[in-house]
């Protein structure tokens, strides 16, 4: 998913003028599984994001190599 709108209450949480953000990195498990994002609204990055309060605008099939988040 390269796109995503994230549920009307954590839009409401963070306060975000925009509810479709930009994915800029996803977790994924052995069985190919996303469990959390962090997305970009506008100037805002939001890390950490439960995969069910996102639903998919723009997806874009992609391959991974083995990497780690950036936690800074």
């Amino acid at each position: 998913m390269k796109e995503g709108k994230l549920s009307s209450a954590l839009t409401k949480r963070y306060q975000l003028e925009e509810s479709v953000g930009k994915v800029l990195w996803h977790s994924l498990d052995e069985h190919g599984n996303i469990k959390e994002y962090d997305m970009k609204f506008g100037d805002v990055i939001v890390k950490g994001i439960l995969s069910e309060h996102v639903k998919p605008v723009v997806i874009q099939e992609h391959t991974h190599t083995l990497q780690k988040r950036d936690d800074d």
